[in-house]
């Protein structure tokens, strides 16, 4: 790709964002099917740029008030210690560390899921790949959102690699290493073969739909899926095609972002970003920090979606009829550019909007959304009338939102929201010690039913009754996010501190042993099972020093 890419994209950004410029609308492209027609424009400002905030300057206040103003600005936005993460942070302890304990409800939805990741086949799983690339295909595809005709075909391959990864990083099956890399092999033949760095299960054509605002479901949303899988791949399961690839992907994506603001402007990029485009700007800002390519960083910085993140930066708490789960993947990638660049206004950004969520829009459970969407605050109580409640796509994204926060700032009020939405949003949506039978919605009515609960929007192709998906047929957006999530159920529970004596903070309760390298220790947590006529939860934890070997 051109070296010319990067001066010139920000030169496109900046003279689009110029004065009334800076004004458009953030429109969910979205079908709503709750009112049968598409969602309102809600009026959004690029949340960093200085002449969109200058043009909030109230008129009564008069110039002199100018240069206070912009300095106002200048303070929310500085960066911290030259960029990066802070060295308070906390760290996620290694899920290579981390081991379940055996017995508990934790550890059998691990094995439950274990089970289905090894029963799916690498041949069925990369068929529209080889279709699309013009390979031979092996074995016959799969159905539901993955059938050949499937508008989001692929989007559950990447689900299957970030899974996977996560897994073997959990339990070290050495038959699941085999699987998964005998996936990458084969995506990497359909890249190598089509010969451009495009990879996907369906034309790129699609993308000319995107570009154009014409029917398009959401192609950037399997994009991210994709990317975000062989990324893991490479960092949990050491796989280098995987990194290579993602380079490729993006060199070409790039490309067509660059030729996109060319041809029409930056506010036709944002526009086209009407629709769930998964959590492009974190895998990027992730890419960025293994390559420390300009090129990466400046791809990342143009998926920030600015009518979202805009008015959330100055404390604007209107996400009523938002798309939830085309959101917070946005959010979490905001919190990605903070730790990455430094910027302290997406730090604000990320707790501004955990506490509208959490205040407003939030079931008891921990979850959120109706329908898939935002609804009116503080108004829960019209939305269990259906039972199309609690999206799990959203509760496995608005779980990362927690753990940031929680990295961050070591508060328990995050740790607490963790554990809630967990149990309540995540570990029932497995249907027992069946493989590969998940739900979509999580209704939250009196008198509800998993079994019965609502699928997909009808809006959305292709159709689907809901209740429990199956293991051959089903492959939803939420299939995906349900096998990561007993994939790593042990990442939120230990976190390192460093300094000249080394910390650890336990933030979840989880039947488990950590193997704590940096301090020679190890640590087991035993919980007893808890019942509703239990007064308290006991757990016990114990220490000891690990015997050094040869």
């Amino acid at each position: 790709m051109a070296r010319s890419m990067v001066p010139l994209l920000l030169l496109c950004m900046a003279a689009a964002m110029e004065g009334a410029a800076a004004l458009h609308l953030c429109v969910d492209r979205l079908y709503d099917s709750t009112q049968g027609k598409h969602d309102d424009g809600l009026p959004h400002l690029n949340p960093t740029e200085e002449a969109t905030w200058m043009a909030l300057l109230p008129r009564k206040l008069g110039a002199k008030a100018e240069f206070d103003w912009l300095a106002l600005y200048r303070s929310l936005t500085r960066h911290a210690g030259g960029g990066g993460a802070p060295a308070e942070f906390l760290s996620q302890a290694s899920l290579h560390d981390i081991r379940l304990g055996p017995g508990s409800m934790y550890w059998q939805g691990q094995q439950t899921n274990l089970e289905y990741l090894l029963y799916l086949d690498p041949d069925r799983l990369t068929w529209s790949f080889r279709q699309q690339a013009g390979l031979p295909t092996v074995g016959e595809p799969y159905g539901g959102w993955e059938a050949p005709d499937g508008q989001l075909r692929g989007h559950f391959v990447g689900h299957y690699l970030s899974a996977s990864a996560h897994m073997w990083a959990s339990t070290h099956n050495d038959t699941l290493r085999e699987k998964m890399a005998r996936v990458v092999d084969i995506l990497d033949d359909c890249q190598r073969k089509m010969g451009t760095g495009y990879l996907s299960a369906y034309p790129d054509e699609a993308f000319d739909m995107y570009e154009e605002l014409s029917e398009a479901w959401s192609p950037y949303y399997s994009i991210h899926k994709i990317m975000q899988g062989l990324l893991d791949q490479y960092t949990l399961a050491g796989n280098r095609k995987g990194l290579g690839m993602v380079v490729w992907m993006t060199d070409y994506f790039s490309e067509r972002v660059k030729n996109l603001i060319q041809t029409h402007s930056i506010q036709r990029h944002w526009e086209a970003m009407n629709e769930e485009t998964g959590g492009l700007n974190d895998v990027m800002y992730q890419l960025y920090t293994l390559t420390k390519e300009q090129k990466h960083l400046t791809m990342a910085h143009l998926f920030d979606k600015p009518c979202f993140l805009g008015p959330l930066s100055l404390h604007g708490d209107d996400i009523a009829g938002l798309h939830v789960n085309t959101h917070i993947p946005v959010l979490i990638g905001a919190q990605k550019r903070y730790e990455v660049v430094g910027d302290h206004l997406y730090k604000d950004i990320a707790t501004f909007f955990f506490d509208v969520v959490n205040s407003s829009h939030t079931f008891a459970t921990g979850g959120t959304s109706t329908m898939e969407h935002w609804h009116d605050p503080k108004r829960l109580v019209d939305e269990i009338k259906i039972s199309s409640n609690e999206e799990t796509c959203t509760t496995y994204n608005l779980l990362k939102v927690s753990r940031n926060l929680f990295r961050w700032t070591k508060e328990v009020k995050y740790a607490d929201h963790y554990e809630r939405l967990l149990i309540n949003g995540i570990m029932g949506n497995q249907r027992g010690t069946q493989p590969g039978v998940m739900i979509y919605f999580l209704p939250m009515g009196p008198g509800r039913s998993k079994s019965i609960s609502g699928g997909p929007p009808s809006g959305l192709p292709p159709k689907n009754p809901g209740g429990w998906g199956g293991p051959n047929d089903t492959f939803w957006c939420c299939y995906g996010t349900g096998i990561e999530s007993f994939s790593k159920l042990g990442d939120t529970i230990y976190f390192l501190e460093e300094g000249e004596v080394p910390g650890l903070y336990i933030a979840q309760h989880i039947p488990s042993t950590f193997d704590w390298k940096a301090a020679g220790l190890t640590v087991v947590q035993q919980a007893k099972p808890l019942l509703s006529t239990d007064s308290y939860f006991e757990v016990t934890i114990s220490i000891s020093a690990k015997v050094a070997s040869e």
